[in-house]
C-alpha cells in the first residue's frame, strides 16, 4: 500500500455491536480498524487520517449514508467506499454507484463475501498504482532523453526553493512543479513523483485552485493540470507586489505615530557642539548631503565626479534647486572631460539666473566634499573600496579650516 503496509478499514454504523464484530473479523485477517457511529464521527476521523477503505451504512442518525459518500468522495477520493444496508433498494443501490462507491453489499453481512470484495478493491487499486508509477517511469526517462535533471528530486528540491521566494510554500511549489511536468495527473501521480502525501495534496491543491495556479478536471478519478510557468510566475508576482503594496502602505501609516512616540523619549536639544562624526549607511549618506543642501544659505564648496554630480542635480527637488540657483555661489570642482549636454545645461541655466555656477575640472580627484557655508561639510574617498567605507561630517571649525584650505589649493591647480 502507498499509505501504509497493512490497510486501515474505517467502519460506520449507528449499531455498536456491528461495529466490534465487524472490526474483530477484519483485524482477524490482519486489517487495521476505526469505527464510527455517526457521520459526523466519520467525517472528523477522516480528517486526521487516512483510510484505504470505507465501510458506510447507508442509515445513520445524522446523515443519509450517500450523503456521507459524497462528502467522503470530495474530501477523500482515494478511499475506496464499500456501502452497506439491511435495507436493500433499486435506487439506492444506482445513488451509491453514482456517488463514487466501489461496491455496494447487504446484511446481514457474510464475512467471506466481505473479505473477497476488500481484498479484490484493494488489489485493482494496488494495479492502478503500479500503471501510475509505469507512466511516471516513463515520463522521466523520456526527461533523461530531452537531457532534461536526471535526479528529479534534486530538481524538485531546487525549483522549489526559487518559487518559495514569489510567495508560495516549498511543498505547494513542489506540487505545481510536478503537475507542470505532469501534464494532467490524479492525486495519486503527483504523490508517486513528488513523494507527497495524498492527503497533504488534496489539502494543498484547493489554495492553488484558488490562487488561480491548478485546474480541477470533472472527471474520475479527479485529474488536475497546472497553468504555464509564464502564467503562473505573472499571478505569483503580481499577487506579491500588491503584498508588498499593502505592508509598506501599513509601514507609511504606522512611521508618523512611530516617529511621534520615540521623539518623547529624546534629550531637549543641546548645543551643537564641534565634532567629527562617522557616516557608514548609504541612506544616511545621501540624507546628511540633501540636509546640507537645504541649509545653505550663501555658500556651497563641492568636489564630485560627473555622474554623482548628475544624480545629485536629479535627486534635488526643483524648487530646491531653483532656490540655489538664485541665492547660492556654487563652486565644483569635478574630473578633466569634455563637458556634456548634461553639464552645459546646468552652466546655461546658472548664467540665466545672474549667480552663474563655477566649474573647475582637474585630472584626479583626491576626494569628495560637499562644503555649506563654510560651517558644515561630508567628506570621503573618490572610489570606495568596498561597501563598508566610510563617510566623515563635521562642524569642527579646525577640521572646516583644514578642508577650506584643501578646497582652496585644488581650486588654484584646477581649469576652467
Amino acid at each position: 500500500m502507498s499509505h501504509q503496509e497493512t490497510p486501515h478499514i474505517l467502519i460506520v454504523d449507528d449499531d455498536e455491536h456491528i461495529c466490534r464484530t465487524l472490526s474483530a473479523i477484519l483485524q482477524a485477517e490482519g486489517y487495521q480498524t476505526t469505527t464510527a457511529t455517526t457521520a459526523k464521527q466519520a467525517v472528523e476521523k477522516t480528517k486526521t487520517k487516512f483510510f484505504n477503505i470505507a465501510l458506510l451504512d447507508i442509515k445513520l442518525p445524522d446523515m443519509e449514508g450517500t450523503q456521507l459518500l459524497a462528502l467522503l468522495q470530495e474530501n477523500n477520493p482515494e478511499t475506496i467506499k464499500i456501502m452497506v444496508t439491511g435495507y436493500p433498494s433499486l435506487q439506492n443501490a444506482v445513488q451509491s454507484l453514482n456517488l463514487g462507491a466501489a461496491s455496494y453489499i447487504m446484511k446481514p453481512i457474510n464475512p467471506a463475501e466481505l473479505m473477497k470484495t476488500i481484498k479484490s478493491k484493494l488489489e485493482a487499486k494496488q494495479q492502478a498504482e503500479k500503471i501510475t508509477k509505469e507512466k511516471l517511469s516513463y515520463w522521466i526517462q523520456s526527461q533523461i532523453r530531452k537531457r532534461q535533471p536526471s535526479n528529479l528530486q534534486e530538481f524538485l528540491e531546487e525549483t522549489a526553493s526559487e518559487l518559495t521566494e514569489f510567495g508560495l510554500t516549498k511543498t505547494q511549489a513542489k506540487i505545481y512543479i510536478t503537475l507542470t511536468a505532469l501534464g494532467v495527473a490524479s492525486a495519486s501521480e503527483i504523490a508517486a513523483l513528488s513523494k507527497i502525501r495524498r492527503e497533504e495534496i488534496y489539502r494543498i491543491i484547493p489554495k492553488l485552485e484558488k490562487r488561480g495556479l491548478v485546474i480541477r478536471k470533472l472527471k474520475t478519478p479527479r485529474k488536475f493540470s497546472a497553468i504555464q510557468p509564464e502564467k503562473a510566475i505573472h499571478l505569483l508576482t503580481k499577487t506579491k507586489l500588491e503584498t508588498m503594496k499593502r505592508e509598506i502602505e501599513k509601514l507609511d501609516q504606522k512611521q508618523a505615530n512611530l516617529v511621534s512616540k520615540m521623539k518623547t523619549i529624546e534629550l531637549p536639544i543641546q548645543p551643537n557642539n564641534p565634532s567629527i562624526d562617522v557616516i557608514s549607511n548609504q541612506d544616511n549618506i545621501l540624507m546628511k548631503l540633501m540636509e546640507l543642501t537645504k541649509k545653505a544659505k550663501r555658500q556651497i564648496d563641492l568636489i564630485t565626479s560627473l555622474r554623482e554630480l548628475k544624480i545629485a542635480y536629479m535627486n534635488r527637488p526643483k524648487k530646491l534647486r531653483e532656490r540655489l540657483l538664485k541665492k547660492v555661489k556654487i563652486r565644483i570642482i569635478t574630473e578633466s572631460h569634455e563637458l556634456d549636454a548634461f553639464t552645459k545645461e546646468i552652466i546655461e541655466l546658472s548664467e540665466a539666473s545672474n549667480n552663474p555656477i563655477e566649474l573647475r575640472q582637474v585630472e584626479k580627484l583626491p576626494f569628495n566634499l560637499l562644503m555649506v557655508d563654510d560651517n558644515e561639510a561630508i567628506w570621503g574617498e573618490t572610489q570606495p573600496k568596498n561597501e563598508k567605507t566610510q563617510n566623515l561630517w563635521t562642524n569642527d571649525p579646525t577640521q572646516i579650516a583644514i578642508l577650506k584650505m584643501s578646497f582652496e589649493n585644488l581650486w588654484q591647480k584646477s581649469s576652467t
